[in-house]
């Protein structure tokens, strides 16, 4: 109804960067009283490929989440760690004690170890996806699952093709996060958000006019959690 606080994901629509936008209503939801607009903000998408991409996670299970201290990432560490799972972060140095503060039993910066070589991974969820799909089926333990989201396109394409295939053939599965949408796969993450179980983190707020600086902040990999757009 005409005034009700809402929030939700406009993905559809290819943007949101405006002071209006129009959205189906099949695509918002109630905004929680408990949060605010820029918290709110963080969930729909990020919060829905963290949720999805821990899902199956089983106690004592090894999962490492590539790209761990950006918003997915920050989500994914603590549901990860909810469901009993040893935790590894991935990603660069200046990240690091932040994803040991959202609970990484281990962190690895990116840039100075190879996270293939190493003791193998039941779940593997990868938001940066850029290295072959053979070094990804070595990291996975016999049975270990591969799903990555963001990356390359050659990445994503060798992924569901010779990654598909490779991992069939030795006992791994590795495909792409198919993500999705709705308030029915975000709301269950505000409300463990509201009832204090996962934390939001927001990096920096900036406004309408910010857009470019934010983004380049996000893709220089120097956002610590989410980066939000406010609208003044």
């Amino acid at each position: 109804r005409p005034g009700d606080e809402v929030y939700g994901d406009n993905l559809g629509l290819m943007g949101g960067f405006a002071e209006y936008a129009v959205a189906p209503e099949s695509a918002l939801a109630h905004k929680p009283k408990t949060l605010t607009f820029a918290e709110a903000s963080t969930l729909p998408q990020a919060g829905a490929i963290a949720l999805q991409g821990t899902a199956g996670l089983r106690p004592g299970q090894r999962m490492l989440i590539n790209g761990a201290g950006g918003g997915s990432g920050s989500f994914a560490i603590q549901l990860a760690k909810r469901a009993g799972a040893h935790v590894t972060g991935v990603d660069n140095a200046g990240k690091l004690e932040f994803m040991r503060s959202l609970g990484a039993d281990e962190v690895i910066d990116y840039r100075g170890q190879d996270f293939t070589h190493g003791e193998p991974y039941d779940l593997v969820l990868d938001l940066v996806a850029h290295r072959s799909v053979f070094a990804y089926r070595r990291a996975l333990a016999r049975g270990g699952r591969y799903r990555c989201v963001g990356g390359s396109v050659l990445a994503l394409l060798r992924v569901v093709t010779i990654g598909a295939i490779a991992g069939w053939l030795t006992g791994r599965r590795l495909g792409l996060l198919a993500v999705k949408q709705g308030p029915v796969h975000f709301e269950p993450l505000a409300e463990r958000c509201v009832a204090g179980d996962v934390h939001i983190h927001i990096d920096r707020t900036f406004g309408l006019d910010e857009v470019p600086r934010a983004l380049a902040r996000v893709g220089e990999g120097r956002a610590l959690g989410k980066v939000v757009i406010e609208i003044a």
